[in-house]
């Protein structure tokens, strides 16, 4: 694809000129036009802005503004190179008759006419592209005067979606675009015009996106278009009755290369055994999909919308997103498909000359390492082994000699990584291992894994095992009027109900009659629906994926091996590489969130190779400085020092001094107070201690006391806030730091008129991943580098919990730091600004002048 880069440069505009809806803040104001002078330069920016301070928006705004006059500025100044290449050719071909040296004239005047035909041909392609995006609108138009498109859903049938889709279905898994058909092939020579992909955590946090980018005037012209998976946009009632994601991908491209006419009778649906035998996809039908893609490029719409759309129209939304996608100039998506190269790839995402933004960018290393980490459960290994082995079974006479080594040499490093995890007397449980280490001790360090991942992508294997495992699983059992199955028939069978039940069960052995009537329980599940949508999901797409980290470099990662918990595990520890595609391909990128600092090991492990592009701003809170009093609560009420560190939190002076803390506070705090604590294990324990020594009694008195458990929190929030809302009523809410309470909660106002945090939430150091990354950053970065880092992983996670507290410009709150290590200036330092300036008595003051100054702050209010 073609694009022009102009030469001119872009004057950064005044505040009043972006396009936002409201009357930007100063601090909203500084964002836009240091953004905007990013993109101009080709820049890196790391900006922070507070949460609750319209960061989101504010990125889009002064995006877009650039965005749009970079569009104007290329179409004027193309225009205007046309012409002066043809005046100066029409300059040389007059001056040439009269010219000695007649063979340098032509070859400068050679050189003109190339230069004066590419042009022409990019004027001539980014006309052809405005004309088509003209025919979409008008035929937009067109359709829409005939049929309305949207419907929504009635309350039953949202109910019904909300059901069919597991607790976390706001996120897409890593394995989502596993199963992908690749991106389109585009024959024609086309313009691409710099396009911006703007991605987030979750699809929620990007349909906020969407509903702001409404209110702005960007919301008329720009083509904004919404990526996600199968699992949030597929609209085939077939698929999307299946749990499981990868089941959703096999059932979806198996649809769309099916043979048989759509829209079967009932009873051959029920009868599909195969891929072969499974109707196509009457949603996919491209006249559909396109009518579906036009409406998504004419109007932004978030994916409910999308899937909605999809619904009304019959269009699939999945495939009408990626045909929109390259015709959009602002892509949502959310951090999976951004940051894997696989995923990129399948859904034909070219980088190269775009904007890149990272919102909520936060835990971006954690993330990169996350997504390109791998691991397999002995389960899954004897799971893989004996479909394998089956599928060899069956299919051995039919498979080439080439084709059958590969199986063989699959089946090989599987009977290898089953014997790494057999537990050995007198073995060390935990081992670290380098990538090529394993493939020694595993004996299979012989074997070109590369080209055994290029067989089994070539061939779709992985499929194709999971297809004749569910054909073996559906088979009829052997009863008194049917022949007894084959044994491998009967063996995979029962493997996979063995597998599923495995997968089910807590920790713990359980009585043999419970595991037999939870068989019979699942077989009759079996009769009553399709055996093929109860399948196990392949344990062969986690195989692979950890045999592809086998082939990175061994310096990135290590292995860790756990044969007494039966575990294997790959863990990057340079997201560098990763990223660095992104870095090379992208015009600009910007990474944001609310709490960015410390910022100093995401430039040293992301962008150490360019310091020159890098621009770093750090912006205070829209709040008024005294809307916000934080302290350092170093002594106790009866002035003990607080030091609720791993050994000390426990004991029953601290338990004792944290009970008084809370009752005192909560005499003097209005409305909601929010209490974040180091792990559900010390809530239980704090909890525990609160009820025996009567605080809870004494709160209760005062304010409605909760706690967070690991389960779903919005039954929990919804109590929590009408406890609040009744008059003069308060609640006290004991959660945990790293919770489900503690990221993209709004306590605003009254549901969070304080924040304590009790601790300095230090993950375990002992834990053998974070003692490997410590290890490998030191050696990396120098000494101290591990040390860094693990600090790090504390405070983010602590500005994390004080973001909560103050969420809009009319907001005020008060913030505690329950441990005398916050008085230490090398932590302070880690805080937000716009708490640690204003901390009262830095190095700490006595319990009563905490609370006397509290009581002050609200009555003042």
């Amino acid at each position: 694809m073609a694009q022009y880069s102009p030469r001119q440069c872009l004057a950064t505009p005044g505040a009043s000129d972006f396009g936002f809806p409201f009357a930007p803040y100063a601090i909203q104001e500084q964002l836009m036009q240091e953004l905007f002078s990013v993109l101009e330069r080709r820049q890196v920016g790391i900006f922070e802005s507070p949460t609750g301070t319209g960061k989101s928006l504010t990125l889009t705004c002064g995006a877009l503004t650039w965005l749009r006059q970079h569009e104007e500025l290329v179409r004027s100044e193309l225009l205007q190179r046309i012409v002066e290449v043809e005046k100066k050719l029409d300059r040389l071909q007059a001056a040439s008759a009269q010219e000695e040296d007649w063979i340098s004239a032509q070859s400068e005047s050679r050189e003109q006419q190339v230069e004066l035909q590419q042009l022409n041909h990019l004027c001539s392609l980014l006309d052809k592209r405005e004309q088509q995006l003209v025919v979409i609108r008008e035929r937009t138009k067109e359709r829409k005067k005939h049929q309305k498109f949207r419907t929504r859903p009635k309350p039953e049938e949202e109910q019904q979606v909300d059901n069919e889709h597991p607790s976390d279905a706001d996120t897409d898994s890593d394995s989502d675009h596993e199963l992908g058909d690749g991106p389109e092939e585009q024959s024609e020579d086309r313009y691409r015009p710099v396009q911006i992909f703007f991605c987030s955590r979750t699809h929620s946090q990007l349909a906020q996106i969407v509903a702001e980018l409404r209110k702005t005037p960007h919301g008329a012209w720009v083509r904004c278009v919404s990526l996600g998976s199968r699992q949030q946009l597929c609209i085939n009632p077939q698929v999307r009755k299946l749990r499981n994601v990868g089941l959703i991908n096999e059932r979806c491209l198996d649809m769309a290369r099916s043979k048989a006419p759509a829209n079967p009778s009932k009873k051959s649906r029920l009868a599909a055994g195969s891929a072969a035998s499974l109707s196509r996809c009457p949603f996919k039908a491209p006249a559909k999909v396109e009518s579906l893609r036009d409406v998504a490029l004419c109007e932004p719409l978030d994916i409910e919308e999308l899937a909605v759309e999809g619904t009304a129209c019959g269009g699939c939304s999945y495939y009408a997103s990626r045909s929109a996608q390259d015709d959009a100039q602002l892509v949502l998506l959310p951090y999976q498909l951004l940051l894997q190269r696989s995923a990129r790839q399948q859904l034909g995402i070219d980088l190269r000359g775009s904007v890149v933004i990272v919102d909520e960018a936060h835990n971006l290393l954690d993330s990169i390492a996350q997504l390109h980490g791998s691991e397999l459960t002995r389960s899954q290994l004897e799971l893989a082994r004996d479909q394998v082995s089956g599928y060899k079974l069956q299919y051995a006479r039919r498979l080439s000699t080439r084709n059958l080594l590969s199986i063989n040499q699959l089946l090989f490093v599987l009977r290898r990584l089953l014997k790494l995890l057999e537990p050995k007397a007198g073995a060390t449980s935990v081992r670290m291992l380098r990538t090529y280490e394993l493939s020694s001790e595993g004996d299979f360090d012989n074997i070109d894994l590369r080209a055994l991942l290029e067989f089994c992508g070539r061939t779709r294997f992985a499929q194709k095992v999971q297809g004749h495992a569910t054909r073996a699983q559906r088979e009829p059992r052997p009863s008194e009027n049917q022949p007894p199955g084959s044994s491998r028939q009967t063996l995979l069978q029962h493997l996979v109900t063995q597998h599923k039940t495995l997968g089910k069960q807590p920790h713990g052995k359980r009585k043999l009659a419970e595991t037999h009537a939870e068989a019979e329980e699942e077989l009759q599940m079996e009769k009553k629906s399709s055996s093929s949508d109860q399948v196990a999901p392949s344990p062969i797409r986690p195989l692979l994926a950890f045999i592809e980290t086998l082939t990175s470099n061994a310096a990135d990662g290590r292995v860790l091996l756990n044969p007494q918990a039966g575990m294997v595990k790959y863990l990057l520890l340079d997201p560098a590489e990763h990223f660095a595609d992104i870095l090379s391909e992208a015009r600009a990128i910007v990474i944001a969130g609310g709490t960015m600092q410390p910022t100093q090991e995401l430039k040293e492990q992301l962008f150490a190779r360019c310091p020159e592009r890098l621009v770093e701003r750090f912006y205070s809170h829209v709040v008024p400085p005294d809307a916000v009093l934080p302290f350092v609560v170093a002594k106790g009420p009866t002035g003990a020092s607080l030091c609720f560190s791993y050994a000390q939190r426990g004991t029953p002076a601290m338990l004792k001094e944290l009970s008084m803390v809370l009752q005192n506070l909560c005499n003097v705090l209005p409305g909601g107070v929010v209490c974040f604590l180091p792990s559900y294990e010390y809530l239980d324990t704090v909890h525990t201690h609160l009820e025996q020594s009567g605080g809870l009694q004494n709160i209760a008195r005062k304010k409605r006391i909760f706690r967070e458990s690991s389960g779903a929190a919005d039954q929990l929030l919804q109590q929590y806030a009408e406890a609040i809302a009744v008059p003069k009523g308060g609640a006290l809410l004991l959660a945990v730091v790293g919770g489900k309470l503690s990221e993209g909660l709004n306590f605003a106002d009254d549901l969070g008129r304080a924040v304590l945090v009790v601790g300095l939430p230090y993950p375990n150091r002992n834990a053998p991943e974070l003692q490997q990354r410590m290890r490998y950053l030191d050696e990396r970065l120098g000494s101290g580098a591990g040390n860094e880092y693990y600090e790090n992983i504390c405070m983010k996670a602590v500005n994390q919990c004080i973001g909560r507290s103050v969420r809009h410009i009319r907001d005020y709150a008060c913030v505690f730091l329950l441990d005398e290590r916050y008085a230490s200036a090398r932590i302070r330092e880690k805080l937000p600004e716009w708490i640690a300036r204003h901390i009262f008595e830095p190095n700490g003051v006595a319990f009563g002048a905490v609370q006397a100054r509290t009581a002050r702050f609200f009555k003042n209010r």
